[in-house]
């Protein structure tokens, strides 16, 4: 089964990604977020960092998180698209693993922000559905 599906939303785009757990939905958002970004197979994974991303719900941490791998690539030129994780109450303790962005490669979708559109996360359901702004 696929990590994640794209739908439609109005000028937007959307994912609805899959999952039993929540790392396993914040590792699908985030290689799905990378995915509709740009072909994530021609990348080199040559990046590593660490980071604990907090807030005061899954949804709080699914934006921030997401949000914050958008900020690395506009900010650095760096697609994070893996991580592995533990998720405890209000914080994701996370290893990015990503890619500077080659010069001259062809972005699929310019994504400007994660939205609060929509916006589930919902392990005990099998997935989490994320609108992004484009």
């Amino acid at each position: 089964m696929l990590s994640y599906e794209v739908v439609d939303h109005e000028s937007d785009i959307g994912v609805i990604v899959y999952g039993k757990s929540y790392e396993e939905l914040f590792s699908n958002a985030v290689y799905a977020m990378a995915d509709l970004i740009l072909d994530v197979s021609r990348l080199k994974e040559n990046k590593k960092m660490h980071e604990v991303i907090s807030g005061k719900t899954p949804e709080d941490i699914m934006v921030n998180l997401l949000s914050r791998i958008l900020f690395y690539l506009d900010t650095y030129y760096i697609l994070y698209y893996r991580i592995t994780s533990k998720y405890s109450d209000g914080e994701l303790d996370a290893y990015f693993y990503g890619s500077e962005v080659p010069e001259g490669i062809e972005y699929r979708n310019v994504i400007k922000a994660v939205t609060y559109s929509d916006l589930a996360v919902k392990p005990e359901e099998g997935y989490a559905k994320i609108i992004f702004d484009l």
